[in-house]
């Protein structure tokens, strides 16, 4: 437990036993010197002495990898403009901000009747069907759309990508 401490015990000792030293050659001389001064300054010494003989430890330098400009890089997903803006749509789509539920719901209903022009895509399910129809409604106090959560939302675009994901 003391073992890491020696090196700077040692050093406060024989600078504090310096400062002891000064004192009795400063006493033979008639110069008074106040000993609490001499100590501390002593004790200050040491700390500075052995501070500069271990010294701090350096963090390892940090090397932030080459940035990658390549276009192969971004994402498949994320070069589609349409996912894009769906996202930022997404993102809009909460309380007080620039886009409703329902214009979230006719954007994923765009995106439905794009994907029904593809006579392999499997129909879509019940409850997206009646999310998107009731987003269509122009009336919108006698047609409501409620919140849609992050849950439903994955869940409504999982249904809608299930022929898109495929390997490239």
């Amino acid at each position: 437990m003391i073992r890491p401490w020696l090196p700077l015990l040692t050093k406060l000792v024989i600078s504090v036993l310096a400062a002891l030293v000064l004192y009795g050659v400063c006493t033979l001389f008639g110069l008074f010197l106040p000993l609490p001064v001499l100590i501390s300054l002593g004790l200050a010494g040491g700390t500075i002495w052995w501070f500069i003989d271990e010294g701090a430890d350096r963090a390892d330098q940090l090397h932030a990898p080459a940035l990658d400009l390549d276009v192969d890089y971004a994402l498949p997903h994320a070069q589609d403009t349409r996912v894009r803006r769906l996202e930022d749509l997404a993102h809009g789509a909460q309380p007080r901000r620039r886009m409703t539920h329902r214009g979230l719901l006719r954007t994923l209903g765009e995106i439905a009747d794009e994907r029904s022009l593809d006579p392999d895509a499997p129909p879509l399910g019940p409850d997206l069907n009646r999310l998107i129809e009731t987003a269509r409604q122009p009336d919108a106090e006698q047609h409501p759309v409620g919140p849609l959560d992050r849950r439903a939302l994955h869940r409504c675009l999982r249904e809608l990508a299930q022929h898109e994901e495929r390997d490239r």
